[in-house]
């Protein structure tokens, strides 16, 4: 399954800021509507009363939760950018579980290009972001590995209009952006291409789909130089399309058994 936040994957951070937001964030969903004492939000995240308390107070300020009835006791808000389908994406899963499926396909990619391939989902509370939520690296491990760590930070999450990853996914959702802006190409397109974080990279990336609603990005990062010639291009777009269209179709068909 897809899944969307901020930060490095959790499977090398378990303890991580993202895994905790998450887990606050799923436990809430999974409460179901109304407001939830601090100590039973707490229990269902697993995670201590002071930590949970801690995290909803950020998430309060950024309007995804809010307090509600007697003191200490918090419910999602529902807000117009932020629809319940967006929220289901982000809480379902855990961050680092990827379904085979959409692991397996984000391994052939990079095989097919020789490239770095990766996933990301977005998280739709306060400011919009978009995270790497799985990653196939290939031959490209040491190269990332004495990359600059804050280009790197970036490579996992960062703001929606950082990079092609991410604003693959801002141009589909609704009310992204006015008409006439620069996304309105990657919609003709129906890709993002443009300078990676990292420098002397590049990136390319398409975006995926839950039935009509946009679930995410995937990726291909490549040093620049092999993304100069316009065929070396064409083929990575070309196989990034195919990539993103087996997903999407994916995406789509677990989310109708799952509303079965």
């Amino acid at each position: 399954m897809l899944q969307p936040v901020v930060a490095t994957p959790a499977r090398e951070h378990a303890g991580s800021a993202v895994a905790r937001t998450l887990a606050v964030l799923r436990a809430l969903r999974e409460l179901g509507p109304g407001a939830h004492p601090l100590a039973v939000v707490a229990a269902q995240a697993g995670l201590p009363a002071p930590t949970t308390h801690r995290y909803l107070r950020a998430l309060a300020r950024e309007a995804a939760v809010e307090q509600r009835g007697p003191r200490g006791h918090y419910a999602l808000t529902e807000t117009s950018h932020r629809s319940p389908h967006l929220v289901d994406e982000v809480t379902d899963t855990k961050v680092g579980q990827t379904s085979p499926a959409l692991r397996a396909e984000l391994v052939t990619l990079q095989s097919r290009t020789g490239l770095v391939s990766l996933l990301y989902a977005p998280l739709l509370v306060g400011a919009s972001l978009r995270f790497c939520t799985e990653r196939a690296v290939g031959a490209h491990a040491a190269a990332l590995r004495s990359a600059a760590p804050g280009e790197l930070r970036l490579v996992w999450s960062a703001p929606l209009d950082h990079d092609a990853a991410g604003l693959a996914i801002l141009a589909c959702l609704e009310g992204g952006s006015a008409p006439g802006t620069g996304l309105d190409r990657v919609r003709e397109q129906g890709y993002a291409i443009g300078p990676s974080p990292l420098e002397g990279w590049d990136s390319v990336a398409a975006p995926l789909w839950r039935g009509a609603v946009v679930a995410g990005s995937v990726a291909l990062l490549a040093p620049r130089s092999r993304m100069r010639g316009a065929v070396a291009r064409s083929r990575c777009v070309h196989a990034l399309m195919d990539t993103a269209a087996r997903m999407s179709g994916q995406l789509t068909r677990s989310g109708a058994r799952r509303a079965c």
